[in-house]
């Protein structure tokens, strides 16, 4: 036999256990258009693309005294000519002049 306080006590478990389990956490999806609007990782495609006249290395640096900045930049210029983002055009003042490859007309 049950009694009322035996269905009390019942009830009461039920809702304890049910106040303990908290929600399950669940992450944000990424869309494809998310991916699709992201910006070129490379400072130097950045860089370039605000100037589609192109840049020399020092030009992108700050100046020529900037050799940190020079040094930092070079292998991520490597790696963007590498990728096929920039090519070498003309040179400037001894320096090479970069410009990237969708502002490069029909020659």
């Amino acid at each position: 036999m049950t009694t009322e306080s035996d269905v009390q006590n019942d009830g009461q478990l039920e809702q304890e256990s049910q106040v303990e389990t908290p929600p399950p956490i669940t992450k944000p999806k990424k869309t494809a258009a998310a991916d699709k609007a992201k910006p070129p990782e490379n400072k130097v495609v950045r860089l370039l693309e605000k100037n589609p006249l192109g840049m020399t290395l020092p030009e992108m640096a700050g100046g020529p005294r900037q050799v940190k900045k020079i040094r930092l930049l070079r292998p991520m210029l490597a790696q963007a000519i590498r990728d096929g983002l920039v090519m070498p055009v003309s040179q400037r003042a001894g320096n090479t002049v970069y410009r990237l490859v969708k502002f490069l007309g029909p020659r």
